[in-house]
């Protein structure tokens, strides 16, 4: 561990300090600095940006005093971040197996530190001093709330990502498995131009022998599916990783925490109990097959029953925090994607299918409309009540919001697509209410440059017909309600409709959101 401090300080805690490489500093994940600030100490990692808070830096009067504060709350810090407690030990000894001083900090690591300081004292601080954090907490905020500064004066990933990326690929808790003939069949690790061929092999062979030692004790056919399914999907996420099983058995902890974000998809706290038991089991088995031994299959349970906890931690929140950093990123992703549409303005024609005499709608929309917004311009078009699906097709493809999913397999996420990206291969269907089954045809007539370059709603241009009626059987129904209320066949009222048409579409998107 390298620990830059300044002069004064350095005088204070009686060390020798002596000059380093600057490389040394900046790229060594061993290098930390250190800063003052009032009753606080913030000892960073100089390569991930990890912050060590101590309070009270007065009281240390030598360097080994010093030392073992430091040490004391990097462990407090680990053992609430997102790393399997098997590592941390591993991490502690890595970083204080020797300790040396040095006099430089270099300004990257100077400005990053100004953050922390400000975030931790300044007048836009982000810590609830009245919860009385501890200072393992208020590193971990820290650390879950703040980029890492790069050279170019961009931003990097986020502290804690760049922690837990550091911490899986650096350390590996490796199995130790007293190998016999039987069980050279599992070994790939050749470093051969084919190993991604033998892994694949591995796997294989790996699941053919969990599925008979699943049914030879008995299981149900419901039970054996699902731990077949856990155990292969983690398998191809460890292949993913280009590691085997036995590379590093806590690697399943990392796999159970960030299983949402991996598969995008939202799971319910019981389905993951169930894979925790299902990871039990597959452990049962590996120890069975003397790829584990009883070491191995310790580190292994216990990494998988650190991540179902702290996958629904409801004291740490580290779960939520990530989702919450996902989130930002997509829309920081959305944003700069959207930018190139919002010089184009679009005239688009909907027409309802199969209805007579024809009702339609004509308007204007900027081209950085989502497809989801558009689907909902639309309907509020249309005077829907919004109170049904609906999806929008074209081609073979199909666009849905994220909550739906027809089975199909062409299916889209309508929020992660724009007006813009649309190139007039065909035109869009849009489908509302499946029993009903009201049809639009969409077709982009248009494309002109928007000479403001900012953002604009819909415009209603022309359009015929007062809309439909939810429930009323689709179109045969609403032909037969207008041989009762001729009003349904009008022309539209266009500066009347677009006095209330920002509300209708704000009605509609609530219906769905």
């Amino acid at each position: 561990m390298i620990i830059g401090v300044e002069y004064s300080f350095a005088q204070h805690l009686h060390v020798n300090s002596q000059v380093l490489d600057v490389d040394e500093l900046q790229d060594d994940p061993n290098a930390w600095s250190v800063r003052v600030a009032g009753e606080f100490m913030i000892v960073m990692n100089n390569k991930t940006a990890l912050p060590i808070i101590v309070r009270y830096p007065q009281r240390f009067n030598d360097s080994r005093s010093f030392v073992a504060a430091v040490k004391r709350g990097f462990i407090q810090l680990l053992e609430i971040s997102p790393v399997p407690h098997a590592k941390i030990r591993m991490i502690r000894d890595a970083q204080f197996s020797n300790v040396k001083f040095t006099r430089q900090i270099q300004p990257l690591t100077q400005r990053r530190l100004q953050v922390y300081q400000n975030k931790l004292m300044g007048p836009n601080a982000t810590i609830d001093w009245d919860k009385d954090p501890t200072n393992a907490e208020i590193a971990l905020q820290l650390a879950e709330e703040t980029k890492i500064p790069v050279d170019d004066g961009g931003e990097g990933p986020f502290v804690m990502d760049a922690f837990e990326d550091y911490t899986v690929t650096a350390f590996n808790v490796n199995a130790h498995p007293a190998f016999n003939e039987h069980n050279r069949r599992y070994l790939y690790r050749s470093q051969s131009i084919n190993d991604i061929m033998n892994a694949t092999v591995v796997s294989q062979q790996i699941m053919d022998d969990y599925e008979l030692y699943l049914e030879q004790r008995g299981k149900s056919e419901t039970i054996i599916d699902r731990d077949l399914d856990c155990a292969a999907d983690y398998l191809s996420y460890c292949e993913a990783l280009g590691q085997s099983i036995l590379d590093d058995v806590t690697l399943v902890y990392h796999y159970l925490i960030n299983y949402e974000k991996l598969h995008d998809e939202r799971i319910s706290e019981t389905r993951f109990k169930q894979m925790g038991y299902a990871f039990r089991e597959f452990a049962r088995f590996m120890r069975n097959e003397d790829l584990f031994n009883s070491n191995d299959f310790d580190k292994f349970v216990q990494a998988v029953s650190q991540g179902v906890k702290d996958f629904n931690s409801k004291q740490r929140h580290y779960h939520l925090q990530r989702i919450f950093r996902d989130m930002q990123r997509q829309v920081q992703v959305q944003r700069e994607h959207a930018l190139q549409h919002v010089n184009k303005r679009y005239r688009v024609d909907v027409e309802l299918i199969d209805y007579q005499p024809t009702m339609w709608r004509q308007f204007t929309i900027n081209g950085a409309t989502r497809l989801d917004r558009l689907c909902f311009i639309i309907l509020a078009a249309f005077n829907a009540d919004g109170n049904h699906l609906f999806e929008l097709q074209e081609g073979t493809t199909r666009f849905q919001l994220p909550i739906f999913d027809s089975g199909f397999d062409h299916d889209q996420d309508m929020t992660k697509v724009w007006l813009g990206d649309y190139r007039g291969t065909n035109d869009f269907v849009l489908t509302y209410d499946f029993g009903d089954m009201w049809q639009f045809k969409v077709r982009v007539t248009a494309v002109k440059a928007n000479p403001l370059m900012t953002y604009s709603g819909p415009e209603m241009v022309d359009g015929y017909g007062q809309g439909i009626l939810d429930d009323i059987g689709g179109v045969d129904g609403l032909m037969q309600a207008a041989k009762d209320d001729p009003t349904i066949n009008q022309q539209l009222d266009v500066k009347r409709f677009n006095a209330g048409w920002a509300k209708k579409i704000e009605k509609i998107r609530n219906c769905y959101e």
